[in-house]
């Protein structure tokens, strides 16, 4: 019963801390110095700025870097992906945190820098309705990351490589947004689940706009 009752205390102790952080209000901040640790091959791919999301209190909640360009190789993950421009496996950017973050299911992540590897929800009864759409992108320890940047992987292979971010048997997921709009400037806006959403934009090579939103804030319910 003791047990039982520390692990009833637990649980309530981290919803509450999940709801603080849902509540709280979020800005955004450009950076021009990318996280140390990356190889020279991955800095050179990266947008010459990234973007700082900070809590009200002016602390960083996380970091996040785009890619400059992402191929298109026509490999569409599925019919009803909402970024056909993208396939399994490809980098998308980067994401760091200074204290400790959560992703999309409220499990923590370490304080670290990790890639962001495109995937897809997996359709099964466990996940059907878990999130807006089909995309995420799952986090990877950027110093074990050695696939290229463009590498067409399986779903079990992508999750494999996550799970080492996560610590458990789920991989650490960050779920993408609804395509937003081709706006030229960054922005970090609040959506109707009060999910916050960073809007960026990058090119689709060989020449296309690839509008982007990643929500940097935010957790599955239930």
């Amino acid at each position: 019963m003791k047990i039982r009752a520390f692990a009833l205390m637990a649980a309530l102790l981290c919803s509450g801390a999940a709801m603080d952080i849902m509540a709280a209000s979020y800005k955004l901040e450009t950076v021009s110095t990318a996280p140390e640790g990356l190889s020279a091959k991955l800095q050179a791919m990266l947008q010459s700025s990234g973007y700082k999301v900070l809590n009200e209190q002016g602390s960083a909640w996380c970091e996040v870097w785009v890619r400059k360009e992402i191929a298109n190789l026509g490999k569409p993950a599925a019919p009803g992906a909402n970024y056909p421009a993208l396939h399994l496996g490809q980098l998308v950017g980067i994401m760091k945190f200074s204290e400790t973050g959560a992703d999309y299911r409220g499990q923590a992540i370490k304080p670290g820098v990790y890639t962001l590897r495109y995937c897809l929800i997996l359709q099964d009864g466990n996940h059907l309705g878990a999130a807006p759409i089909l995309d995420f992108v799952l986090l990877v320890p950027a110093a074990e990351d050695t696939k290229d940047a463009d590498a067409v992987m399986s779903t079990a292979e992508v999750v494999a490589l996550s799970r080492k971010a996560s610590g458990t048997n789920h991989p650490a997921v960050i779920n993408m947004a609804p395509t937003p709009d081709a706006a030229s400037t960054p922005s970090l806006e609040k959506d109707g689940l009060d999910h916050w959403v960073l809007k960026v934009k990058t090119q689709s090579k060989p020449a296309a706009d690839l509008p982007i939103g990643i929500i940097v804030v935010g957790r599955a319910e239930g």
